[in-house]
Formats: structure tokens, C-alpha cells, sequence
């Protein structure tokens, strides 16, 4: 006797709710697309926090920022994750002092995932970059001993806020927690190159670029790859939503 299976033509599995999955990605196209997040979102000041994130470049110029955390007065960033095409890896405080991990390998059209950790309080505190699983770089941020400001303007995902150095390429899993992870909470995150499911992390905010609950695209409805990205949902503790700002778009191509 031989056993058939049901096949099940048509059905396509929702981008959001159920069992956890990762179906898109943030697309941004390097001129001025970003995800706008509201002010006070991070609130960084000199205690711990953790930032991690997807990334595929579709090129890299000298300066790529991922990630933009405003300052209170004027157009400086009281802390900004960032790559440069000759490897650097970085991570800025308010003085524009940083910690720098070189001479890594960043691939274009290649995901690879990035983690920021400051594991010791106070404005010289130790700061960890993990690039793909790994540490890279640990020390305090070479400085005059600023920390990273505790009330900050609207933060983005993809651009420096203001429209200089911005991301060419896809971001995906973005989150943040005001707690410093271990190295092993970053090797399971990173999962041998398979983002995991950080639920039981307890991210304070987590963007999932199109597979949250309550994601849309600009006109509202379910997200799908090549829509205009509308509401980015925080599916973590904390609250504000992302918004798509000057039209980055959601992409199928994911971290796998």
C-alpha cells in the first residue's frame, strides 16, 4: 500500500503571527530612504544596552550608517552603529569618538549579521562588536569620557537621521535591549548565519521588517516583498512603531 499525501495548492503561510518565521527584510536604496523611529525610543545614557541587526550591502561607501540614535540639541548622534567598504566596523558616541573593529571582510550581496554590547556602565564603559557570531573589537570608546545621552531625538534605521552616509541594501531583525547580552545570547542570535527566534531574549524594541504583527505597507495592508514599507511594528516590550520614510520597500531576500 502506498501513502499519498494532501497537498495544499494556493496556500500561502501569513508574514505574520503563528510560529515564528523571517520572510522579508527592510530594503533601502542608499540616497535617502530610512525607518523614522520617535523620539526617546533609546534612552542610552551611561547604563548597558544591546543592539543587534541583519545586513546586506547592495554596495558601501566610506561611511554606511545602520543605525542612527538622535541627539537632544542639533544634528549630531548621541550614538550611530556603522560600516565603512574597507571592513571597519564602528560604533560613535555624541563627541564622535568610536570604537573600531578593521580589517574584516564585509561581502556585498551577502548577509551578515552585527552586534553592539556595552557590558560595563559609566561613560567609559565596555563596549563589544560582534560580527557574525564572533567578537571583533571590546574596550571603551576612546574618549573624553561622554557617554551616549539619555534623552535623544527621533532615531532611524538605514540612515544618519539627517540624510548623510546612508545604507545601500537590505536590514533585517532589528533590536535593542537596554541590557548588556553574553556572548553566547549573540552566537544563538546569530545561529550559525540563520537569524533565531530572540523572543525569549526580552528585546525592549524589535523590528521585524514585514514579518511582525501588525506590519503594513504604505497603504496599510499585509506587507509583501517589493511594497513600500508603511509601520514597522516594536514587537518587543517597549513601545513606538518604525515608519517607512521617503520609500524603502520590504524584500524577500532574507538571512538564510
Amino acid at each position: 500500500m502506498s501513502l499519498v499525501l494532501p497537498t495544499f495548492s494556493g496556500f500561502v503561510q501569513p508574514a505574520s503571527g503563528g510560529a515564528y518565521e523571517n520572510l522579508l527584510s527592510g530594503s533601502f536604496d542608499g540616497t535617502d530612504d530610512k525607518l523614522s523611529i520617535p523620539t526617546n525610543t533609546f534612552n542610552l545614557g551611561d547604563g548597558l544596552f544591546s543592539f543587534s541587526l541583519w545586513f546586506n550591502a547592495d554596495s558601501l561607501n566610506s561611511y554606511n550608517v545602520l543605525f542612527a540614535v538622535g541627539k537632544a540639541s542639533g544634528s549630531t548622534f548621541r550614538c550611530t552603529g556603522w560600516i565603512r567598504d574597507n571592513g571597519d566596523i564602528a560604533l560613535s558616541n555624541w563627541s564622535n569618538d568610536q570604537l573600531t573593529s578593521s580589517g574584516n571582510t564585509i561581502a556585498t550581496s551577502t548577509w551578515h549579521h552585527l552586534a553592539y554590547v556595552k557590558s560595563t556602565t559609566g561613560a567609559a564603559g565596555t563596549i563589544t562588536i560582534y560580527f557574525n557570531g564572533s567578537s571583533v573589537a571590546s574596550g571603551p570608546i576612546p574618549s573624553t569620557g561622554s557617554d551616549f545621552g539619555s534623552e535623544n531625538e527621533a532615531s532611524a534605521i538605514g540612515d544618519s537621521i539627517t540624510g548623510y552616509y546612508t545604507f545601500d541594501g537590505k536590514i533585517d531583525e532589528f533590536a535593542f535591549w537596554n541590557s548588556a547580552l553574553s556572548a553566547s545570547d549573540i552566537t544563538a542570535i546569530y545561529n550559525s548565519g540563520v537569524p533565531a527566534d530572540i523572543s525569549s531574549l526580552s528585546p525592549v524594541n524589535w523590528y521585524r521588517m514585514g514579518d511582525g504583527t501588525g506590519d503594513t505597507e504604505s497603504g496599510g495592508g499585509a506587507p509583501a516583498s517589493g511594497d513600500t514599507i508603511g509601520t514597522v511594528v516594536n514587537q518587543g516590550s517597549g513601545s513606538n512603531n518604525a515608519t517607512g520614510t521617503n520609500g524603502p520597500t520590504y524584500s524577500d531576500s532574507v538571512p538564510s
